[in-house]
């Protein structure tokens, strides 16, 4: 005997009445944990939590359990199960007695697809596409049976063929063979190509505010190049990148004749040409805090972004000024930029001028950076004594971000590289070399648990540190660093303030585990330090307990850190990634 499937199973819909008088029943299950899971989809499961049967409507409903899971369970690939259903009074309440015996679940032992149409006149894309349509199939083969893994398969295998030169493909049948007997199940499917489509000419819809050519640039599809759907969304995401859109949307629109073109529509919605921002906020680091940002789309219509930045704290206020260029074709995006910063930390009193261009590149994982900064620094220590070091640095970053989930996650790591330096000859005080490395890693344990490594390790090698900005020497503590110590408190003593050391090495293990919903608990252990040279370096530990929630807007931390060497309690507080 054999089965002759294309169904889509459809749970049992029994009439539900408004009732006054409704009651409530359990539910006795016997049956192996798989199928369990599958049988909760009964309609005796789903109304036994909202109350909405009397006892006629419960009689029916257990009379045709047994038609209801045995339809149900086909779905997951049982078609031989023996079920039993019986309702009893037990202390004046219901009580279900459900027992399944599910017999075996059919496996998937054959897949085959025959492809129609012009595809067959071009063999090297047959072949192509045969061979991703055979690993698709085997990978099914040996593989239970289930009514989605059906429905994904025709879907996948018509996909194959509409993502590259065939967007016009079409599923002229499907079949999905059961034989009860032995248990095994063939998919059979026959698709029609339809004709190879090329790339038409590209239309943009929607734009009003901003230059045409912020799209022509992004765009690099020249008519007449085959279809592909990954270049439509690769354009897509680019566009939806772009500051001045809030939405972009890139389709085709398919010719039902000879030339087989595809013409591109670009819909793009614009976002407004001003933007305002501020925030007054709390940081265990820097306290109190307050911003203002305002933001420019279209300087001098040629859809530079003009940022403007104000940042006041209780132990930094800072300012920045920057203009972005859009993107080149050759992806790089360029940005010119000055700001002030202002620091009195640690007793170092700072002010910190800088001005730079940058070069960025941003890829799905991996974002570098040139950066030519020049630097002038007003420091001024407890005792009274003052530096004015300047540095003209070129520096590159590579980072790369390979998670789960950008915002919340769970498995995966972040790393990041710098080099950079200058020379006493070219309007620096000092010549050195700085090299610096951070990285985190995610790891999931078990259902819940997880444990992230973070570290991060640099030097800077020079001569003597005097002439050298602070933003290229390495100080630690606090929040992101070593916890159970204040902010950028360890480092070298000198003149009665700390000031940054040439090397820097810090390290920390964290476990988190839920506890309520969108909360987690954390246990940490932190260790590390800032100094002059590695000999003498001074390492500390800090160890605590936090809190975790995933907000609407990231990963908010809150810590209470015991710092072991200095005996004193901190409070920390975090909101983000480590970078």
């Amino acid at each position: 005997m054999r089965w002759i499937v294309p169904w889509t199973a459809v749970l049992l819909c029994a009439p539900v009445c408004a009732q006054d008088s409704s009651l409530h029943y359990k539910i006795q299950l016997e049956a192996p944990g798989e199928v369990s899971d599958v049988l909760q989809y009964l309609n005796l499961f789903q109304w036994q939590k909202k109350n909405r049967l009397t006892p006629e409507l419960l009689a029916r409903e257990v009379s045709g359990l047994p038609a209801a899971a045995t339809e149900l369970l086909a779905t997951a690939g049982y078609f031989a199960p023996t079920i039993e259903s019986e309702l009893r009074q037990e202390q004046n309440t219901p009580v279900v007695y459900l027992r399944v015996t599910p017999g075996p679940q059919t496996l998937v032992k054959h897949t085959s697809v025959d492809l129609q149409g012009v595809i067959n006149h071009d063999p090297e894309k047959l072949a192509r596409v045969n061979e991703r349509l055979g690993r698709r199939g085997q990978n099914l083969e040996n593989q239970p049976f289930s009514q989605s893994s059906w429905d994904e398969y025709k879907k996948r295998s018509l996909q194959i063929l509409q993502n590259r030169d065939f967007p016009a493909a079409s599923l002229l049948s499907s079949e999905a063979s059961i034989d009860p007997v032995t248990a095994e199940a063939s998919y059979q499917l026959v698709l029609d190509s339809g004709p190879a489509y090329v790339f038409g000419p590209y239309t943009i819809h929607g734009l009003s505010r901003y230059p045409e050519f912020l799209i022509h640039d992004r765009v690099k599809i020249p008519a007449g190049t085959p279809y592909s759907r990954s270049e439509l969304l690769e354009l897509q995401t680019e566009l939806q990148n772009l500051p001045q859109f809030a939405t972009a949307l890139v389709d085709v629109e398919l010719s039902g004749e000879e030339p087989y073109t595809a013409p591109i529509r670009i819909d793009v919605q614009e976002v407004p040409l001003h933007r305002v921002n501020g925030s007054v906020g709390y940081s265990t680091n820097t306290l109190l805090k307050s911003e203002l940002a305002y933001r420019y789309l279209n300087l001098f219509n040629r859809g530079w972004v003009a940022d403007s930045r104000i940042r006041l704290e209780q132990r930094e206020q800072a300012f920045e000024q920057s203009v972005t260029l859009p993107q080149s074709r050759s992806d790089w995006e360029h940005r010119v930029w000055l700001s002030y910063l202002h620091q009195d930390l640690q007793g170092l009193d700072s002010q910190l001028y800088k001005t730079g261009v940058s070069r960025l590149k941003k890829g799905d994982e991996i974002e570098r950076t040139f950066d030519l900064q020049y630097q002038i620094e007003n420091r001024r220590f407890n005792d009274g004594s003052e530096e004015r070091p300047q540095t003209l640095t070129l520096n590159h970053i590579w980072t790369q971000r390979k998670l789960d989930n950008r915002r919340n996650p769970r498995n995966g790591y972040l790393a990041q590289l710098e080099i950079g330096g200058a020379s006493a000859y070219l309007l620096s005080d000092a010549t050195f070399l700085r090299l610096y490395g951070r990285g985190a890693y995610y790891h999931r344990i078990g259902q819940d648990g997880q444990v992230i490594l973070q570290g991060a390790l640099g030097e800077t090698f020079t001569k003597s540190p005097e002439g050298i900005t602070s933003d290229w020497l390495f100080r630690a503590g606090g929040s992101g660093s070593v916890r159970g110590y204040d902010y950028q408190s360890l480092g070298v003593k000198s003149n009665g303030s700390v000031i940054g050391g040439q090397v820097l090495a810090t390290a920390s293990v964290e476990y988190q585990h839920p506890i309520v919903k969108n909360w987690k608990a954390a246990l940490f252990v932190d260790h590390g330090g800032a100094g002059e040279a590695w000999h003498n370096l001074e390492t500390v530990t800090g160890v605590g307990v936090g809190g975790r929630w995933n907000s609407p807007v990231g990963q908010i931390g809150f810590d209470l850190a015991y710092g072991v060497d200095l005996q004193q309690i901190r409070f920390h507080f975090a909101m983000g990634l480590v970078f």
